[in-house]
């Protein structure tokens, strides 16, 4: 028997430990060429990279992290590669 491709969301947890991940692991393994969090979050705000969304983990806290969930991030991966597949088509 074959097993079920696995989605891009079982992917992502079986590579990260929690539920999220800082937007610097989401930049060093996704977006190398953005090098920081404050670029990346003016970005997302002009409507550069849609449906991304970064959250601080504490909102009651300015030095929280930003942190992207993964539900979130496989979306948006998922996103990415149809695009390409049309772009490429």
């Amino acid at each position: 028997m074959t097993e079920a491709p696995q989605t891009t969301l079982e992917q992502l947890r079986q590579r990260y430990s929690a539920n999220y991940i800082t937007a610097e692991q989401f930049l060093a393994d996704h977006l190398p060429h953005i090098k920081s969090v404050a670029y990346l979050r003016r970005k997302i705000a002009a409507g550069g990279l849609q449906q991304l969304q970064l959250w601080r983990l504490d909102p009651n806290s300015k030095r929280s992290p930003w942190v992207i969930y993964l539900p979130t991030l496989a979306k948006w991966l998922d996103r990415q590669q149809e695009h390409a597949a049309k772009q490429a088509a």
